[in-house]
This record gives C-alpha cells, structure tokens and sequence, in this order.
C-alpha cells in the first residue's frame, strides 16, 4: 500500500486487506443516493480489480470510474440524469422488481436481490446500459469475475443476473439466458456447530456482559431452530404462549406448538417487558433487535469472552444437527425447525459427524447390541 493517501475521487473509501492489497468501493452516504443506487459499487467497475493502489494503471481506472459515478449521481440528484435507453438493464430490474413472484418473497430475501441487482446495474452503467440483448456470456463472466475473492456474493450475483435474464425472455427481450449453461456451486460452508457446552458458555457471556435477552436468544435458537431474522420479532402471546412456541407450517397447512425447556423459560421470563409486544428487546433502543446490530453486539460478546468462534445463524443447522444426534428422523426435525424435509437432509449430510457415537446409536435403535468400550468402529 502506498505510504501517501491517494486523491481516489469523492465518495471513495479504501478497506485494507491482509495481503496489502484493498478493497475500492464508491459509498454515498444513505441521505444523498437516489433509492435505486447500490450502498456500495466496487471499483474500477470495469476490467481486471485486483485492489493493488501501487499500480499506476489501476489507479487511474479507479480514478476515473468514481467521477463517472460521481457525475452520475449530481445528475440524478438534480433530476439531470439521462433516462437508459429501451430494454436496458435498469429498465428489465423494474419490471422483475414488479412481479408477484419477487413481491412474495420475504422482505429479507427481497432485500438481497434489491441489493445484487443494485450492483448490477452499477456495472451496466459503466458500460452504457446496452441493450439486455446485446449482453453476450464473456461480459457477465468478466463482470462475475470481479468478485472471485468474495465467492459468496458472486454466486448471488449469478443468481440475480440469471432471474433478471429468464425474466427477459419473458418480455421477449432477447431468446436465450447465456447463464443456462454457467454451473457455480455453493462456496464452501464456514458455519461451525454449536455443542451443548457452547451454549451454556454463551449464555453466561452474555448475561454476565448485560445482554441477557441475547443469552435468551441463543437458548431458543438452540432448541427451535428458527432464523435469527425471525426470532428478532418473536411475540409474546403470538409465537410463543404458555412455555412454548406456536407456527403456522405452511408447507404441512398446520400449527406446530414446540414446548423448550425449563432453562428456556426461565431466560425468557427473565427479559420479559411488560412495555413491549417482543421477546427479545435490544436495552439500548427499547425496540426488538437490529439484526446487524445484534450480529456486531454478539461479535463483542464472543471477543471479550474468548469463545469459540461461532456466530447466532449457525444455531439453526445446530438444532437440526443435535435433534439427528438424539435420534430424530428427517420429518421430525423439518417439523420442528420448518425446514423442507430434502433441506434438512441437506444440512445432515453437510454437517452431521460420522462419530462412534452415532454408529453405536443407530446399531442400538436396530436391535443390536453396541460395541464394546474401547473398540474402534471404521465407517466407509
């Protein structure tokens, strides 16, 4: 990295990375973007990135995609900004934006697909909004190949720009979606496990640290499964009545009641808030838990502690895991959880050990007597 700070543009902003090259983003502060405008457009926008400020080349590229974007945005704050030709890429994002099948999509999820297609339309713009049908397959690898370092995001965006393509041929915009024949497969999982001695080790933390409604959280969590995003609006007297959990399983057109444990009860009649219609309230707002907040207040949490380092979405799979662990079939836990029951099995050949333990188990639930202590059992 160079030892002087570079003039990279207005609404430039340089994030190290450990191997001395960096990450260029054009950030516009929430208050000054027009609606339809990415939080965050990496840069240059266009031709190879690879964060590297000590080559001159790079620079400039850098340099001269923020004052396009720069001069964007002032035209588009003033009303100015010239509107995209026919069939363009902003145009098609409007149209799949309008569609019953996005508009049913969680909020979350929309969220996401708000935010991918945000980025693509940066990159569409860097290249004059040409028609969707003059897209060809090199320029969307190229465009995809931007993000090799961030192989997450780059499989949503292939994801996205898929959607927005089929949803071309819908409009007759174009014939074929070139992605049809681009195979990504999900990067490798970083989820770690939570054991039963992680929880009660976090549930301390948190509670000694002052967060109890988080330790409450993570209780509930490790015995229902449900989503973070989900367990942040949890309702006394809606999901959660007389000691226990209620949900409308619209996969099985039913109510399933999960009874938790003692441990459980207790750690929520302990947050209780008679102000408040939520479970689990961040003490800071008086308002239910910020989901990135409360990622970033745990992440404080498990520092201070010096846990494993686990993060609050991995107790989902956890549960399932643990649920298998016990002896539960595939059917039970999607109950339980609300997974599809192709989906939890899914998450049980991903993380579930192939341990002794769990030999021994099964031979025993079959009738037949487990192995001696001390012996070791070979699974192929």
């Amino acid at each position: 990295m160079p030892s002087i700070k570079l003039d990279l543009g207005r609404y430039v902003t340089v994030r190290p990375r450990l191997d001395g090259t960096a990450r260029v983003l054009f950030e516009v502060p929430k208050r000054l973007r027009p609606s339809d405008w990415s939080a965050a457009i990496p840069l240059p926008v266009n031709g190879e990135r690879r964060g590297d400020l000590t080559d001159a080349e790079e620079v400039a590229r850098i340099q001269a995609d923020a004052k396009r974007l720069l001069d964007r945005l002032r035209a588009a704050r003033m009303g100015r900004e010239a509107p995209a030709p026919a069939r363009s890429m902003p145009e098609l994002i409007r149209s799949w934006q309008s569609t019953q099948r996005f508009k049913d999509k969680k909020p979350k999820t929309q969220k996401g697909y708000i935010y991918h297609a945000g980025l693509i339309k940066a990159w569409s713009a860097a290249n004059g909004h040409k028609p969707v049908d003059r897209i060809k397959l090199e320029a969307i690898e190229a465009f995809l190949a931007h993000y090799d370092d961030r192989p997450t995001t780059r499989r949503h965006l292939k994801i996205v720009m898929s959607m927005l393509l089929d949803r071309a041929i819908q409009l007759e915009w174009r014939t074929t979606n070139p992605l049809d024949t681009v195979k990504m497969g999900a990067p490798k999982s970083k989820v770690t496990i939570w054991e039963a001695d992680d929880v009660a080790f976090y549930i301390k933390a948190c509670k000694d640290q002052g967060q109890p409604s988080i330790a409450a959280m993570i209780s509930t969590l490790w015995e229902i499964g449900q989503r973070v995003t989900d367990a942040r609006l949890f309702r006394s007297g809606a999901e959660y009545v007389d000691g226990a959990f209620r949900f409308w399983q619209s996969k099985t057109d039913s109510w399933v009641t999960v009874r938790v444990s003692k441990r459980t009860r207790d750690l929520i009649a302990e947050v209780a808030d008679p102000d408040s219609l939520y479970l689990f309230t961040d003490k800071a707002t008086g308002k239910p838990w910020d989901e990135a907040r409360l990622g970033h207040v745990f992440a404080d949490i498990r520092s201070e502690a010096k846990g494993r380092h686990l993060v609050l979405r991995a107790l989902r799979h956890s549960c399932v895991v643990q649920m298998a662990r016990a002896g539960s079939d595939v059917p039970e836990i999607a109950s339980v959880t609300g997974h599809a029951p192709g989906t939890a099995a899914q998450i049980l050949a991903k993380y579930l050990p192939r341990d002794n333990a769990l030999a021994a188990k099964a031979q025993k639930r079959r009738g037949i007597a487990a192995p001696k202590a001390g012996r070791t059992v070979r699974l192929a």
